[in-house]
């Protein structure tokens, strides 16, 4: 990965005020107003987009998978389905939604709990990655969403019950509730003839009978917004041999979002295991030592009982026979394993595109502009044309709120946000085609990937000058005043590093405490 070469506030400000001047004067013209439109999630990112939309006068409906709100914080005893292993980057996990669901009405079927049944519920409702003894790793003032607090009192690091108490809190506030439609899988969603989004739900109501009842139906909208997450679909590198191991000992390999007692980093697992395992061995791509401070930060807190081995070179022994053995690049074996737990990452979850989602075998910038209207070029856990982070160049009605392709809070999942409703209230606007694809592969804020915290204020200038450069030229002859999109604070990136700093002594105690408690239950 190249690191760009470092701007500052003001340079990243003159760069979006250049931009902002070329969508004035060249803006994109949508084809009709939007008013009716559709939130596929109601997580982190789907909340704060169904709350702006909402108070921009919008129709709005949300269509979650889950009984409750929180996406990923959303904790369930119920582990995900075991993804294929490996999944390939060639494949991407880009496979296709096969819809065969009705094309009018309610189509509704009764059937039995069969394990056929629970592995589809699991798959179209699948469990988040959260885990029973999660604690998030964002301190929770920095976490919080414009427009409510956590309750006085919260801890630092607080758990993932917590979490999840605050996006509920959140939706009874803005009273979002009654807005989302629970239990309910978007199974497609689909731009037809007359230039209107078509999405294809269906619904799984479980009785205490063990009866199931499947209803599946589609509603019509002129905008949706993409909400659902890049933390499902978990990713498993293609290790020479890996298959034939696992089909040999299935059940030996889970993907981190299946572990129910440990985190989904690789360090944190670690860090759960100790005193229970035998011995831990951790295998990692490149060097220990990273870049990027808050890596070693994570990396600090690996107990001094793993043993750190460089990449896998296959699944099996030096003479190539696969034996339940594991080579590593630097020639040495690990044999006598009981499990291998892959924290390697996810894939998106936009399988609802169907055969509108394309694949690219990396991030190199391509010629965005060329892809067909309506569709969708994806790379592992995010979509890579789309303007801002946001807007699907091809067909700006469609929209993603929290797919960045770099490490992000809730705080600017709500940015995004903001920026959707005010560019389809023409509050603010974007460029045409050609320029978005021509901004979107030369334009450069010079903002590390890696980043965390410290490059956070810069992120978001992006978002403040240009909504808010447009808000008083749009508006400068009419007396409108929309409210300023503000900025984080001075203080935000200081109090993020110095929080991540404290997370280290904090989070030992938190393993440490949980340790013994697991010990007083089960030893």
């Amino acid at each position: 990965m190249t690191i760009p070469v470092e701007k500052t506030l003001e340079e990243v400000i003159s760069l979006v005020l250049e931009e902002s001047k070329k969508a004035l004067k060249y803006p994109y013209k949508f084809k009709k107003p939007i008013k009716n439109v559709a939130i596929i999630g109601a997580g982190p990112s789907g909340l704060p987009t169904a709350r702006h939309l909402k108070e921009a006068g919008f129709n709005v409906r949300v269509f979650e998978r889950n009984s409750v709100v929180g996406g990923i914080w959303a904790y369930s005893e119920e582990a995900p389905v075991k993804p294929k292993i490996p999944s390939s980057p060639e494949e991407a996990d880009v496979e296709s939604e096969v819809y065969d669901g009705p094309d009018g009405g309610v189509e509704t079927i009764t059937v039995e709990m069969t394990p056929e049944i629970k592995k589809l519920l699991l798959t179209k409702c699948p469990p988040s990655p959260c885990y029973r003894d999660l604690q998030g790793n964002n301190p929770s003032r920095l976490f919080a969403l414009p427009g409510l607090t956590f309750p006085e009192g919260t801890p630092l690091f607080c758990s993932h019950k917590a979490i999840g108490k605050y996006f509920q809190d959140y939706a009874e506030k803005f009273e979002l509730l009654p807005l989302i439609k629970f239990d309910t899988s978007v199974d497609l969603v689909y731009k037809n003839d007359d230039d209107i989004w078509e999405v294809y739900l269906s619904k799984y109501d479980v009785y205490p009978s063990g009866l199931v009842k499947i209803s599946s139906w589609m509603e019509t909208f002129d905008a949706v917004v993409a909400a659902s997450g890049i933390y499902q679909n978990g990713f498993v590198p293609d290790f020479k041999d890996l298959a034939a191991w696992d089909k040999m000992w299935p059940d030996k390999a889970i993907h981190s979002n299946q572990y129910r007692r440990g985190s989904i980093s690789a360090c944190d697992i670690s860090r759960s295991l100790e005193g229970f395992a035998r011995s831990v061995t951790m295998s990692m791509r490149g060097p220990f030592e990273s870049s990027a401070h808050i890596v070693n930060l994570v990396r600090s807190t690996i107990p001094k009982s793993t043993t750190i081995k460089p990449n896998i070179t296959s699944f099996s022994n030096i003479q190539g026979q696969v034996d339940g053995s594991v080579l590593f690049e630097d020639g040495s074996v690990l044999d006598s394993i009981d499990h291998v737990i892959f924290c390697t990452g996810y894939t998106h979850s936009l399988r609802y595109f169907g055969v509108g989602l394309l694949k690219a075998k990396s991030t190199a910038r391509h010629p965005y502009a060329d892809v067909p209207e309506s569709e969708v070029l994806v790379y592992r856990s995010h979509p890579l044309n789309v303007y801002q982070e946001v807007f699907l160049m091809s067909d700006p009605t469609f929209a993603f709120v929290g797919f960045p392709p770099y490490f992000a809070t809730p705080t600017h999942f709500d940015t995004q946000a903001q920026a959707v409703a005010r560019v389809w209230t023409g509050n603010a606007l974007i460029p045409s085609v050609y320029t978005m694809s021509k901004f979107t592969q030369e334009y450069d804020l010079g903002i590390d990937p890696a980043g965390l915290y410290e490059v956070d204020r810069r992120r978001k200038e992006h978002f403040s000058t240009w909504l808010n450069h447009h808000a008083k030229m749009l508006h400068k002859d009419d007396g409108v005043e929309l409210p300023e999109v503000e900025n984080y604070p001075e203080y935000w990136e200081k109090e993020g590093l110095e929080a991540l700093e404290q997370w280290v002594e904090i989070s030992t105690n938190h393993y440490k405490n949980t340790r013994e408690s697991i010990k007083k239950r089960c030893l």
